[in-house]
């Protein structure tokens, strides 16, 4: 049987690719972080492709903290049925849950396969007119100062060494304390802040990051926002 890992839209729903929308209307178990924003691209997919057969579905959540209580579960399931495995937006597993679950689905042999589509991470660094052809993700920046420092630090060295461009996730109500621990670290350097990408109010700042600051604490940020240095 086949585990599918199933990119969807990270804002738009129209990015959804023909390959993910016929796996996921005729898929009999869908496994995903969010049922309800599964639920609203199936009925969107509906209108989209009615000519597809489509499958009487089952969904099963699965947040990062149920993902090792239900493995169990789903890799039984897997036995003897195919399942797409989505997460609440973009590409799986990309700090979303799903990791543990293909691994435990290569252990036992189980047919992986990979159908690509939306990611905020590209999608900001191709934007960014920053460095593409080396980067490095690492997440959302961590709460911890000292922890940040220490990340800094390492992407200062790579930074000066080959020209590596840095992507990081970071939410709203840190974004502006956690800017200024960069700037103190590297400098007034030049970043790229993407938000709300391929969504209604989709914004992407590009500058110093000092006067990207002074802008934030003027006007208070809202929604997602990746980061690229």
């Amino acid at each position: 049987m086949n585990l599918y890992i199933v990119a969807t839209p990270i804002g738009n729903l129209q990015d959804i690719t023909l390959r993910a929308s016929e796996a996921l209307l005729t898929a009999n178990l869908i496994v995903t972080e969010s049922t309800s924003k599964t639920g609203i691209l199936l009925e969107f997919l509906r209108k989209q492709f009615p000519n597809i057969k489509e499958a009487d579905h089952k969904i099963i959540s699965m947040t990062e903290d149920e993902e090792e209580i239900k493995i169990p579960q789903i890799i039984k399931i897997l036995e003897e049925n195919d399942i797409v495995l989505t997460s609440e937006a973009g590409t799986p597993l990309v700090s979303d849950p799903g990791f543990k679950l293909v691994r435990e689905a290569a252990k036992r042999g189980i047919n992986i396969i990979s159908l690509p589509g939306p990611s905020a991470v590209i999608a900001a660094l191709t934007s960014s007119g920053l460095p593409t052809d080396k980067f490095m993700f690492l997440g959302y920046i961590p709460k911890k100062p000292t922890k940040i420092n220490e990340i800094l630090t390492t992407v200062r060295d790579l930074k000066s060494k080959i020209g590596i461009s840095v992507i990081f996730f970071e939410s709203p109500h840190r974004l502006v304390e956690d800017l200024k621990i960069i700037e103190q670290q590297m400098g007034n350097i030049d970043i790229v802040i993407a938000r709300e990408l391929t969504k209604v109010h989709e914004e992407v700042l590009r500058g110093k990051i000092g006067d990207i600051i002074n802008g934030f604490e003027s006007n208070q940020p809202k929604g997602e926002f990746v980061l690229v240095i």
